[in-house]
């Protein structure tokens, strides 16, 4: 069985943790930036009068929006948890990349609903730098438990930037592949338009 010992990290719906620990730790809270979060917040489009709800994270094998439990991979990919049993118990292999994985390759996520503002997730960041690693007889804070408090920090940033382009990429591979059918079915249907019409002339004469 791929799928093992799991830990729970809540993502929030401005992003959240990719690391393997638990969400109780403090350190384990990636930084945000407000103005970004503010540039990149989610918007509608309107088609006809009508909103049309931004576009959402899908699992990679079944496209169904993720709205509970998801697992992420070490490949970056992302499945909804029916998905993830129903596959992973009897192949370990990756549906989408076919990368093998291992029973520690897979994170379980909870999509949820944001804490709070984004200066207090920054600020819960910021809080994460000052809590000491080591043990110490001083109460002051090494500057080198601040030091390994951010690179882990950083590395969680690249990993959820690796797992947010990837997933990009794939949405705009599946709305190419969509339109390029749209665009076949609409060619069909003039085909058969003309024929109907040369049929109708014909029939006419």
């Amino acid at each position: 069985d791929s799928v093992h010992n799991h830990h729970t990290i809540v993502m929030s719906n401005h992003g959240g943790t990719t690391n393997r620990r638990p969400a109780a730790s403090s350190s384990d809270v990636s930084i945000r930036s407000t103005r970004s979060t503010a540039a990149l917040s989610p918007a509608s489009s309107t088609v006809g009068g009508s909103m049309l709800p931004p576009p959402a994270l899908l699992c990679n094998r079944c496209s169904t929006p993720l709205a509970t439990t998801c697992f992420l991979c070490a490949c970056d990919c992302v499945f909804c948890e029916d998905c993830t049993y129903s596959h992973f118990e009897r192949d370990s292999k990756c549906p989408v990349c076919s990368k093998t994985l291992g029973e520690n390759d897979f994170t379980e996520l909870v999509v949820a609903e944001g804490t709070g503002p984004t200066n207090d997730i920054a600020k819960t960041s910021l809080q994460a730098l000052f809590s000491k690693q080591t043990k110490t007889n001083s109460k002051a804070l090494p500057l080198s438990d601040i030091c390994f408090t951010l690179v882990r920090q950083i590395d969680v940033i690249k990993q959820s930037t690796k797992f947010l382009l990837k997933q990009l990429l794939m949405n705009g591979s599946a709305q190419g592949r969509n339109v390029a059918k749209a665009m076949r079915y609409n060619d069909h249907l003039k085909s058969q338009m003309t024929q109907l019409k040369q049929e109708h002339s014909t029939q006419r004469l």
